[in-house]
């Protein structure tokens, strides 16, 4: 519009000049050749932008308000989600923190396995519930990514290999009890 404006005030501007001003003339006659060239190529590009939103040049200045008030709700109403999503995680983690805090008194293996044999069904019902809510544009691969990052917040990779170092203890020790057993029956058959 400021370039149309510019355009327009030179137009007229060089119309008023007298032919005495030959240079003025052709100062103004660049000017204006540099202004129509501007106004095509910003034409243009938004003739470029307009197709790759799908819209025509006529149904743009009607379409286009309604389609931004629609978005800018969405993402308002997005926004309201994540918080809520967030508060919702924040609460399962200090409820999660506050169960891993009772459950020191128990077997740390014990309840390991017991967590490992209740996950796989929990996860399948997490993964039920973000198919239904988002249907069609459910991604198998956000889920996959999405078990990670709860891995990554409950540090069960470290858990993990605490566990399996106390069951490897256990088991040596098991031997261990076992083979000294075994000694002793051995010397009292004698």
């Amino acid at each position: 519009r400021d370039k149309t404006k510019e355009r327009r005030s030179l137009l007229s501007e060089k119309k008023v000049l007298s032919a005495v001003h030959v240079f003025r003339h052709r100062e103004l006659a660049a000017k204006i050749a540099a202004l129509t060239e501007d106004l095509e190529e910003l034409r243009s590009e938004k003739n470029l932008l307009l197709t790759s939103l799908s819209y025509s040049e006529e149904d743009a200045a009607d379409k286009f308000p309604k389609d931004i008030a629609a978005m800018e709700q969405s993402l308002k109403r997005l926004e309201e989600q994540e918080q809520k999503y967030s508060a919702e995680l924040g609460a399962a983690l200090t409820e999660y923190a506050g169960l891993r805090e009772q459950a020191q008194g128990f077997d740390p293996v014990q309840l390991y396995e017991a967590r490992q044999a209740i996950r796989p069904g929990k996860e399948q019902e997490a993964e039920h519930r973000a198919q239904q809510v988002y249907g069609e544009k459910y991604s198998p691969l956000l889920m996959f990514d999405s078990k990670k990052a709860v891995s990554r917040m409950l540090h069960e990779d470290m858990e993990r290999q605490a566990m399996r170092r106390m069951m490897r203890q256990a088991q040596k020790e098991q031997q261990i009890s076992n083979k000294g057993k075994s000694k002793n029956q051995g010397r009292d058959v004698r």
